[in-house]
């Protein structure tokens, strides 16, 4: 890669401004996000496109939008003005009596976060208090590795990639669940599967097959119904009396406690894959890495010693 010299890098603020009016269309709306003046960012945009020596704007049904020329350098520009943003949150997030901090960006599912990881981290943080912990979030599988994460939490179902190194942490176990009451106080997993709407989730779309097909032998049958992306969202149309559902032990444990769910199956259902922490192998022993998959293979195995995935 080219050393830069910074003869043609331009000003920062001159491409938070483009960037800006790119997003809010015109050069009022963009001075507003910006807290500056409307002439402010006209001069600073104009200086950018000089520094260039391009338009970068055209005005189209009374909006600025970027020319051809200047959406393709905005489309390489917008992930490094992310990345310097990121990078100098982390620089001022580590001033603390000139001691050097460590830091983790970690990407994780929405419901594992909320409902496993968070309410364990601070015991993480009790051990390693100089490591500080960034959490986001998608739908979806994560690309690994990334300018922006240092590792990832996923659902692995199977294939794995050689390049990334992977920690089991919690096995897939579901159960079905509903509301209580719904179909009646003595309504069967069976009798609701034929009489009330299945819901299933889009990261394991085969689940309820492979469930009424091992536990079922012939007399379960889960038709088509919703799908969502998120357990939450499963989870709570679950409880809104939606149907049925078929979710992980950690997700429904707590509104089975409050009889907010109960369970239609009193056995844990193993889903082929697991949870697992994923990182590039050549980063698995970077300090704040090697805690942290440390520490998470301790809440792991405390999780299978009380027989608790909640």
């Amino acid at each position: 890669m080219k050393r830069p010299n910074g003869k043609s890098i331009p000003s920062v603020t001159n491409l938070a401004a483009f960037d800006a009016v790119a997003r809010a269309g015109t050069m009022t709306a963009a001075a507003r996000a910006l807290s500056l003046t409307q002439s402010a960012v006209s001069k600073q945009v104009a200086e950018l496109q000089a520094f260039l020596g391009v338009p970068l704007l055209e005005r189209q049904e009374g909006r600025l939008v970027p020319t051809r020329a200047g959406g393709r350098y905005l489309h390489r520009v917008r992930p490094a003005l992310a990345e310097l943003e990121e990078a100098t949150l982390q620089a001022q997030a580590s001033r603390e009596a000139g001691e050097p901090r460590g830091h983790l960006t970690l990407s994780v599912p929405a419901t594992f976060g909320a409902m496993w990881l968070l309410p364990r981290l601070s015991s993480f943080a009790r051990q390693h208090p100089q490591i500080v912990v960034n959490l986001s979030t998608k739908i979806g599988p994560v690309p690994l590795p990334s300018p922006t994460l240092d590792a990832a939490i996923m659902y692995v179902p199977g294939m794995r990639d050689p390049a990334l190194w992977y920690q089991p942490i919690l096995p897939l176990k579901v159960h079905p669940v509903c509301r209580p009451g719904l179909g009646g106080p003595r309504a069967t997993l069976a009798t609701l599967l034929e009489t009330q709407a299945v819901l299933h989730q889009a990261s394991t779309p085969e689940a309820w097959e492979t469930y009424c097909e091992a536990r079922g032998k012939g007399r379960l049958v889960a038709r088509a119904g919703p799908r969502y992306a998120l357990l939450s969202m499963g989870l709570e149309a679950a409880a809104a009396g939606l149907g049925v559902a078929l979710l992980p032990d950690y997700v429904v444990a707590d509104a089975v406690r409050r009889q907010a769910l109960r369970r239609l199956d009193p056995e844990p259902f193993a889903i082929a894959g697991a949870y697992m922490f994923v990182c590039p192998r050549q980063h698995q022993h970077a300090p704040a890495i090697a805690a942290f998959s440390a520490w998470l293979a301790e809440e792991a195995r405390a999780g299978e010693a009380t027989g608790r995935a909640d």
